[in-house]
């Protein structure tokens, strides 16, 4: 952020990363991972590796999005194919990257807020590849998904500004278990076709019905986190300033869906959406590794829910088009402000090449 202050950089530079551990399927994929990072060559910084990761998961949204802007094609197999695959060699990067850092004797502050940084943005390009490989179209069950998601990992980079412990893992299922269970979802429609899409539950689609699911668990493990950390803090304004924050923004999200422009090209809205959720999380992690608060009522979600509402509320397809590309514009600047340069600003201080 830019108002990061030099005792803001020294509590990042001292800020020690610790994690609920490693889960089973961790601890079977580690000699993997051990190996892979054996293969790289000292000259390559952590942090390349890291960004190598996020660039795998934009390469196989990229090919989504030149393809199938209403996430309701049925595309080739060998995409579905490349992008599972893209997701395991991003899932391999994030779990290498550490790995090389200790390897090479170049662990930093800075890796956890790039890795953890990039994990912010792995949530709507994960939304985005399962909702067009499941075909859910322009429809609400598309935002909800996002929104499932968003919960989640918001609420434990919450959890981490009040206990200075990331919960990586909870009942033995973490961070691997969703990334393999992604890999899955993209790459089963290449075997099975779009069965879940074909069958119905209650009158509702299967798939739409496993996304339920999936977004009342996210709900219900958020709500969960509130119940163990909020005890005897209650009166706490910034603790609650958090949720509100968060819940106007879903809210907003939701009400979205009613624009024209999402009914033609929901891929785009998710991927603003998106932009700005990456946004908020990676203040919040700066906040977590500074040790400072994270301030009153956020100006970005401001401008975000009024240009939302007020389109919606206008309904002009005109001008949908251009607060669409406001919306780009305003949160890819906030993000080269505050994240960038937050970046360039730890650079600096630690005396450390990207």
């Amino acid at each position: 952020m830019t108002d990061l202050t030099e005792k803001d950089l020294e509590n990042m530079k001292n800020h020690k990363y610790q994690t609920t551990g490693y889960t089973t399927i961790d601890n079977k994929m580690n000699p993997f991972w051990t190996k892979c990072a054996s293969f790289l060559p000292k000259s390559i910084s952590p942090n390349m590796i890291t960004a190598t990761g996020l660039f795998c998961q934009l390469l196989g949204i990229t090919i989504i999005g030149l393809n199938d802007l209403t996430l309701s094609k049925k595309l080739p197999s060998f995409i579905y194919i490349f992008c599972s695959f893209m997701l395991f060699l991003a899932q391999t990067f994030d779990a290498i990257d550490g790995k090389h850092a200790r390897n090479t004797n170049r662990s930093s502050p800075l890796g956890q807020l790039m890795d953890h940084g990039c994990d912010a943005n792995d949530n709507f390009l994960f939304c985005l590849m399962i909702s067009q490989s499941h075909l859910f179209g322009p429809t609400i069950y598309t935002q909800l998904m996002e929104i499932g998601i968003q919960i989640a990992f918001y609420g434990f980079t919450l959890e981490e500004h009040f206990t200075g412990v990331l919960r990586t893992q909870s009942n033995n299922i973490g961070v691997t278990e969703y990334q393999f269970f992604s890999m899955f979802l993209v790459i089963i429609p290449v075997f099975i076709g779009h069965f879940f899409s074909n069958i119905s539950i209650f009158g509702m689609k299967l798939n739409y019905f496993l996304l339920i699911i999936v977004f009342i668990c996210a709900v219900g493990q958020t709500f969960d986190l509130i119940r163990v950390n909020y005890n005897g803090l209650k009166d706490t304004f910034e603790k609650w300033n958090h949720l509100i924050e968060l819940s106007v923004f879903c809210v907003a999200e939701v009400f979205s869906t009613r624009m024209t422009f999402y009914k033609s090209k929901p891929f785009l809205i998710i991927l603003c959406n998106g932009l700005h959720f990456s946004l908020m999380a990676s203040k919040l992690i700066i906040c977590n590794m500074a040790k400072k608060k994270f301030g009153n009522f956020d100006i970005d979600i401001c401008v975000y829910v009024c240009t939302i509402f007020i389109t919606v509320f206008i309904g002009s397809s005109i001008l949908e088009y251009f607060a669409v590309i406001f919306l780009f514009g305003w949160f890819g600047y906030k993000y080269y402000l505050h994240v960038i340069m937050a970046i360039f600003k730890m650079m600096d201080y630690l005396k450390i090449p990207f």
